[in-house]
This record gives C-alpha cells, structure tokens and sequence, in this order.
C-alpha cells in the first residue's frame, strides 16, 4: 500500500508543476467529457425505461459515451503533450 501512495504523490507532485493554462485546459476537458457521459448514459437508461426501445437512439447514446472517454483522452494527451513541447 506504502509503495501505492508513493506513486501516487509523484503523479501529483508532477501534476502540481505544470503550466496554469494546461492545468485550466485539463479540467475544462474533464467536465466537457463528464456533460457528455451523463448526457449519453441519459439517453441509452431513458431508451431502456420509458421510451419506446429503438435501435438508433441506443446506438446514439453509446456513442455519446464513447466519443466521452475519446475527448477526454485527447484533451489529456495534447495538453501534456504541448506542455512538454513549449516547456522546454
């Protein structure tokens, strides 16, 4: 557990030491990701209960949610990526 919280302090520390603008940028896209899982999840439990069942409006939902988790990865990955770059 003691080598758990180690690693995990590196990961903040490292967090910690990063541009304000990436920090901003990191969160901003956390919650822009966060909107559109719950709006997906919405709609795929709101077509499961009290909607008719259709297909489309399932297959829109699931890819609400995909399109969630690929947001989110993106915005992470460029904003360490371009702190990296123009940090240096």
């Amino acid at each position: 557990m003691e080598h758990i919280n180690k690693n995990l302090a590196k990961i903040a520390d490292a967090f910690n030491k990063l541009n304000k603008k990436t920090k901003k940028t990191i969160r901003i896209g956390f919650t822009v990701s966060l909107v559109l899982l719950a709006a997906g999840t919405l709609i795929i439990a709101a077509n499961h209960t009290f909607l008719s069942f259709d297909n489309y409006t399932e297959f829109t939902g699931q890819s609400i949610v995909t399109s969630a988790f690929t947001v989110l990865a993106e915005i992470v990955i460029g904003s360490l990526l371009i702190d990296h770059v123009f940090k240096g």
